[in-house]
């Protein structure tokens, strides 16, 4: 008869890397929306947006949704939020999010990586929420941004940034997940775009990324 071995491990180990695995890597499901409530300044992002009811916006790199559902709330049952993301099991998730709130004025849009896929002339307003770092093409999509936004539309980026990396190159920066607001900056005038407002120290995320928030509103003209 063979012997039959159990390894046993601590528990603690497993709660442990749960925590951190939560904390590094997963503030950004539903689950961790209600802490996040707590550092994000979602208010003050729907501010500089200037969105109002009946305000047509798109939330770019939607993940599963937080901007999004506080975003159709701002823009109450007239208005309409695109919510775009490339990766259709992201998309799921915010569908199911969405249903559980009895949340209506939400259209899911499956973006490539050089196209959200916005109707054009259409939004009032776009915000690109720790996700710009992750496009590859960012004169495309920028260009693709303005075509969609109204005359006097806004576009809104924010994205971290850790104090010792401010100075790498791009590639090393997007590597890290992160960008500095030159970078964005650059993009932005290139693209035609004014600057109405910018912050380099927006939200501290110290204690809970390693990093600094900075945020960039631009205008179309």
């Amino acid at each position: 008869m063979k012997a039959i071995f159990f390894l046993i491990f601590p528990a603690h180990l497993f709660i442990s890397s749960a925590v951190g695995q939560d904390q590094w890597k997963n503030i950004y499901r539903e689950s961790a929306w209600e802490e996040r409530d707590k550092w994000q300044r979602a208010d003050e992002l729907i501010r500089r947006l200037a969105v109002k009811e009946g305000s047509q916006v798109a939330d770019i790199g939607c993940n599963e949704g937080y901007m999004t559902v506080k975003l159709s709330g701002a823009v109450a049952g007239h208005g309409k939020v695109y919510a775009v993301d490339i990766n259709q099991s992201k998309l799921n998730l915010l569908k199911y999010h969405l249903a559980d709130r009895n949340i209506s004025n939400v259209i899911l849009v499956k973006g490539d990586y050089d196209n959200p896929k916005l109707p054009s002339n259409a939004l009032d307003a776009v915000i690109i929420l720790d996700s710009y770092h992750e496009m590859d093409d960012h004169d495309e999509i920028l260009k693709h941004i303005k075509v969609s936004l109204r005359s006097g539309g806004r576009v809104l980026l924010c994205e971290p940034i850790a104090e010792d990396r401010r100075k790498l190159a791009r590639s090393e920066q997007e590597e890290k997940h992160e960008l500095g607001i030159n970078f964005a900056l650059a993009d932005l005038k290139k693209a035609g775009f004014d600057i109405v407002y910018q912050e380099d120290s927006f939200v501290d995320r110290s204690k809970v990324k390693g990093d600094m928030m900075w945020v960039i509103v631009a205008v179309k003209r």
